[in-house]
């Protein structure tokens, strides 16, 4: 992480999906894994967006990769989750709820969010500024959960 990063200064990124963004350094978010598929990209940027259950997930190096990550409780009825503690651990958290947990959420180009990868949720730690892309070995739940966002 840059010394920039690591301050509040403000950082200019481009995202071909949501234009030119001005975010604080020091709201960006690690990955030391990547995600899956993405390992050699590892510092992202939170975007708020006008509903409290949405956020996006902007890449600092990459303006074309942007994902749309769902609060999964209010998303998926029922949705329970226990998140590994060795995944925590590497990430330096104890509890889980001490944590952002959110999906990953597929689009068709340009449309409607059609279905959200309960298998492998995101986890967040704002505090430390570090996330980590999850696979749980509970197989009740998909990677291609059919949603409808009102």
């Amino acid at each position: 992480m840059s010394a920039a990063m690591a301050t509040g200064e403000l950082v200019n990124l481009q995202s071909v999906l949501l234009g030119p963004l001005q975010i604080r350094a020091d709201t960006i978010i690690s990955f030391a894994a990547g995600l899956p598929g993405f390992a050699h990209l590892r510092d992202f940027a939170l975007v708020e967006t006008q509903r409290d259950d949405l956020v996006w997930l902007q890449s600092v190096d990459l303006p074309e990769l942007t994902f749309l990550l769902a609060d999964p409780f209010a998303l998926v009825a029922g949705f329970e989750v226990d998140i590994p503690a060795s995944d925590l651990a590497a990430m330096g958290a104890t509890d889980q709820r001490d944590a952002l947990l959110v999906l990953v959420v597929a689009q068709l180009d340009g449309g409607q969010p059609t279905s959200a990868n309960l298998q492998s949720p995101v986890v967040i730690d704002r505090d430390r500024r570090l996330g980590r892309q999850v696979v749980l070995p509970d197989s009740r739940y998909g990677m291609h959960h059919p949603i409808t966002i009102a």
